[in-house]
């Protein structure tokens, strides 16, 4: 037990919870975190620090895809190819993060978002290979896409395929820069895609409430 700790259980219970009400007090009294709202414009836009420390070693070694974030998801039910492309435009749509270029305004770093716009999915057919081929194509498809760098100031920072296998086998590929993406976001992205996925593929409208706020609006 500490000195403080004998004080304190010394003192009277009246004393104790006096002590008690001026430490809520003053807690009470301390600033909360500062809230982040809804920027009023869109134009360059600053980077954040962790988006910075990323664009200048994309600088330093242009064309290293050291910092591309891949996955590699397999579908094994016939697919609705239509109701996940529709899936994939929604989340585009939604975080503006995925439709950001990277560009140099006066000499300094900065981000564009750009307006939303058609996304493709890519659907490439391996079904017509022996089925003994089928899994060595895809991977190695799998790792040419992981492999590609991105251009920031050219965009986009987002990439996806699907390799058809059979009729109820697919290969979904995503592949994002890490500064528009994290293990947390990327995760957050595929809860996203599953839920309007099956809302789509049953004729639904989007589950999803609006975004309150969006990433650039943190590097404010």
């Amino acid at each position: 037990m500490t000195e403080l700790d004998r004080r304190i259980a010394q003192m009277s219970p009246e004393k104790r919870e006096l002590l008690l009400q001026r430490l809520r007090e003053a807690r009470a009294s301390e600033p909360g975190p500062e809230r982040i709202t809804r920027r009023a414009e869109d134009g360059p836009l600053p980077l954040s620090f962790a988006q910075q420390r990323l664009w200048f070693l994309d600088q330093l070694a242009q064309g290293n895809p050291f910092y591309n974030a891949d996955s590699a998801v397999r579908f094994d039910f016939p697919l609705n190819v239509s109701a996940l492309e529709r899936a994939l435009n929604e989340i585009a749509r939604r975080h503006e993060s995925l439709r950001t270029r990277f560009v140099v305004v006066g000499g300094r770093a900065a981000q564009v978002v750009d307006p939303p716009r058609r996304f493709d999915l890519p659907v490439i057919d391996l079904s017509a290979l022996p089925a003994q081929d089928r899994a060595a194509e895809a991977r190695r498809l799998a790792t040419e896409e992981a492999r590609a760098p991105f251009d920031l100031a050219r965009g986009p920072v987002v990439r996806t395929r699907l390799l058809k296998l059979d009729s109820g086998s697919w290969v979904f590929l995503l592949t994002m820069h890490h500064i528009v993406c994290d293990g947390w976001s990327v995760g957050l992205l595929f809860q996203e895609l599953a839920a309007l996925y099956e809302a789509f593929a049953l004729g639904r409208r989007s589950p999803l409430p609006e975004l309150p706020v969006q990433y650039p609006d943190f590097a404010l």
